[in-house]
C-alpha cells in the first residue's frame, strides 16, 4: 500500500470504543483491535491472535486484557501472552501481537502505524475545533470501497459537487464563477473559493434570514497530512463578515484512514457554531451529510474505483483539469514524505515507535 506509515490516522471515534466492548478494525492492511482498560486508557494491539489466528476481538474484554474466544490465551496493552490456561499455564515466550501507539485528543483516537517514535506533535491543532462545546457537532463515519487516496481527491477538488451534489450544495450560478486558488503552505495544501453575490445553495437557506437571496459564499479547504482535510464553508450576509447579521457557515473535519489498498475508514464531523441547541438543525444536517456522502459521494468514488481496478490512478494518465491543481498538490506532497521515509527505511534508522509481534515457531510453545 503506498500510504505514509509513520503518521496518525484516526482510528475510531471515542464513544466508539466503550469499557468493556472489543472493536477490530483494519488499518493500513493491519488487523488492529481497539479497547479500554479499566481506567478508561484506550489501547490498540494486534487482533490476529498468534496461537491460531483467530480475531481477537471474537473474544472476551477482562479488565486490563482480552481473552481469545477460540482456546482461551489473554493478551494485554503490552501485547504478550499474559496467560495461557493450558498444560502448566507456562507462558509461550514468543506468543505475541504487535502493540501500536493510540491517544485520544481533539475528540478523536489517533493510532500511530509506524516503526519510529511517536510524535504526537504530528496531530494538527487546527482539528481542536472537533472538541469545541461551544459548537454543535454532527458525527459519522463510513466504510467505503474506494482507496483512501480518491476520497481526499473528491473533497479537495470540490467541483464535482457543482454535478453530482447539485440542488443541494451547490446551485447553477456556482459554476459561473468557479474559481478556486490552491497554494502549499509549511507542507498543508490549502484550496481557497469565493463566490461573491450569489443565491445560497439550498443546505443553506433554512438558516439564514428569511428572505435572504444573495449571499457572499466562501468553501475553504485545507490537507494535513497524511490524509486529513478541514473544511470552512458557508454564507455571509452580502458585505458582511462572517457570522454577522445571520451569516451563517461550518467547519467540518474528514479523516480518511486506509483499510486496505481499495477500502477506506471515513469519519467526519461537521461543527457549527449558530442554532448549537438546535436538535432539528442536527436532524436536518445529519440527513443531508448522510445523503451527500452515503448516497451521492461513495457510490461514485467506489464505481471509479471498479473502474481503476488495483493499479494507481496515475498509472492510467488521466485527462488533467484546472480544478484538479488541489488535489495534483496533495498527492506531490503525500509522495515527498513517503519517499523520504522510505529513505529512512533504507537506512534502517532504529525501529522504537511500536513493537512487531515476535515469530512464533512449533519449537517455542509449551505442550501439556
Amino acid at each position: 500500500m503506498e500510504a505514509l506509515k509513520n503518521a496518525w490516522y484516526v482510528a475510531a471515534w471515542p464513544e466508539e470504543i466503550d469499557e468493556g466492548n472489543l472493536v477490530g478494525r483494519t488499518i493500513l492492511n493491519e488487523p488492529i483491535l481497539l479497547y479500554r482498560k479499566t481506567d478508561g486508557t484506550p489501547v490498540a494491539i494486534g487482533n490476529r491472535c498468534p496461537h491460531r489466528f483467530a480475531p481477537l476481538h471474537l473474544g472476551r474484554h477482562l479488565g486490563d486484557t482480552v481473552r481469545c474466544g477460540y482456546h482461551g490465551l489473554e493478551f494485554g496493552e503490552d501485547g504478550r501472552c499474559a496467560r495461557n490456561p493450558h498444560g502448566n499455564g507456562t507462558t509461550p515466550s514468543h506468543a505475541s501481537v504487535p502493540t501500536y501507539p493510540l491517544v485520544e485528543k481533539h475528540s478523536m483516537l489517533w493510532i500511530w502505524m509506524g516503526s519510529e517514535p511517536a510524535d504526537e506533535s504530528l496531530i494538527a491543532d487546527e482539528f481542536a475545533f472537533v472538541a469545541d462545546p461551544q459548537r454543535a457537532h454532527v458525527k459519522g463515519s463510513l466504510n467505503v470501497k474506494g482507496n483512501y487516496m480518491l476520497l481526499v481527491d473528491n473533497l479537495m477538488d470540490l467541483s464535482h459537487g457543482l454535478y453530482l451534489h447539485a440542488g443541494t450544495l451547490s446551485n447553477e450560478q456556482m459554476q459561473e464563477s468557479f474559481l478556486p486558488k490552491a497554494h502549499v503552505e509549511d507542507g498543508v495544501v490549502y484550496c481557497n473559493r469565493e463566490q461573491p453575490g450569489i443565491a445560497p445553495p439550498a443546505l443553506w437557506v433554512p438558516s439564514l434570514p428569511s428572505g435572504t437571496e444573495t449571499v457572499d459564499y466562501f468553501s475553504n479547504l485545507s490537507w494535513h497530512q497524511p490524509s486529513n482535510v478541514i473544511h470552512p464553508v458557508g454564507c455571509r450576509i452580502v458585505g458582511k463578515p462572517e457570522g454577522v447579521d445571520g451569516g451563517v457557515g461550518s467547519r467540518s473535519a474528514h479523516m480518511f484512514t486506509p483499510e486496505t489498498d481499495t477500502t477506506t475508514h471515513y469519519f467526519y464531523s461537521n461543527s457549527r457554531d449558530y442554532g448549537v441547541d438546535d436538535p432539528e438543525a442536527d436532524k436536518r444536517i445529519r440527513g443531508v451529510l448522510e445523503r451527500v456522502f452515503g448516497t451521492e459521494d461513495a457510490p461514485m468514488i467506489e464505481a471509479q474505483q471498479q473502474m481503476i481496478g488495483d493499479v494507481d490512478l496515475n498509472s492510467l494518465r488521466p485527462a488533467v483539469i484546472p480544478s484538479d491543481r488541489p488535489m495534483v498538490l496533495v498527492r506531490r506532497q503525500l509522495a515527498k514524505l513517503i519517499a523520504a521515509e522510505k529513505a529512512r527505511t533504507a537506512e534502517q534508522q532504529p525501529a522504537t515507535g511500536r513493537r512487531d509481534r515476535d515469530e512464533v515457531t512449533p519449537d517455542a510453545v509449551p505442550v501439556g
